[in-house]
């Protein structure tokens, strides 16, 4: 758990998201957390010191990349200070006593295509419809009458639904990674078993300049777990690449191999050094 014990920590509301589970298993039960409508209220509150920390959610193992997050994480000057995953159980939750009777099924846009097969197979003619969070979806279902919502199983309690179906989600396994972001960096845990590096970086565009990259990686023994690329909006075919790496900027290896690829770039910027909260 967090060695942080004071500060406001903002994450995607209203009450029962995965993103406050999130908040939970870093900061404690205890942390005084603020619901925001989308990630740029969740950033904005960082940055404008209503926050101390925020919560975003960056990637789930079912449905890839949240790709507004990663452009947040270029667009915006925060860092990364920790890393959490969640377990992912989806439910129907819904005043209706026959599943029939649903003709409107409200969560987030990710969590619908998360639950993609079996809405296909067991409602296949409700609406499905996207709203701000799976939270926010059940909210409305608790106040509509032919409505549902995909959340988490605490939101039944908390908007007095009944889960009609539980765990409809179509992968098994299924987890949601969620990145901490502060104005400074700072150390969130007391005793770190594991450390991530994040970078962002644009390259020329040359044959072989992305290959040259990852040389020094494999040079120094540094193990990479993730590479995204993002478009650069700059009018050209031009892009912006996200890399995830094993270790601190402090672990041997890791620093060589960083000072090495920062010299090829255009473009580099750390976006944070923190660890992974098991």
């Amino acid at each position: 758990m967090s060695s942080v014990t004071d500060g406001v920590v903002a994450f995607l509301g209203p009450a029962g998201t995965f993103s406050e589970q999130a908040v939970r298993a870093v900061f404690g039960r205890e942390a005084k957390a603020i619901a925001e409508p989308d990630f740029d209220a969740i950033l904005d509150a960082v940055e404008s010191g209503e926050a101390r920390f925020g919560v975003i959610a960056i990637e789930n193992n079912t449905n890839g990349t949240v790709t507004h997050a990663l452009d947040l994480l270029l667009e915006r000057r925060l860092c990364i200070v920790g890393e959490v995953s969640v377990p992912v159980v989806h439910n129907l939750l819904t005043l209706e006593k026959r599943l029939e009777d649903v003709r409107r099924v409200y969560a987030h846009a990710q969590a619908l295509a998360q639950c993609r097969g079996w809405l296909s197979r067991h409602m296949p003619d409700a609406e499905r419809i996207a709203v701000s969070s799976n939270a926010e979806g059940a909210r409305r279902a608790s106040i509509e009458r032919g409505a549902a919502g995909i959340a988490a199983i605490v939101a039944a309690d908390i908007y007095g639904l009944r889960a009609a179906a539980k765990s409809i989600q179509d992968g098994e396994g299924n987890r949601t990674r969620f990145l901490v972001m502060a104005r400074e960096p700072e150390m969130i845990l007391e005793t770190p078993k594991a450390f991530k590096t994040s970078i962002v970086f644009s390259v020329p565009n040359v044959p072989g300049s992305l290959y040259d990259m990852m040389t020094p990686m494999a040079e120094n023994g540094v193990q990479m777990v993730r590479i995204e690329s993002r478009p650069a909006r700059n009018g050209f075919w031009d892009y912006n690449f996200f890399i995830d790496v094993e270790g601190s900027v402090e672990t041997p290896g890791v620093r060589e191999a960083l000072a090495a690829m920062e010299a090829r770039t255009e473009h580099w910027r750390l976006l944070g050094s923190y660890p992974v909260v098991d």
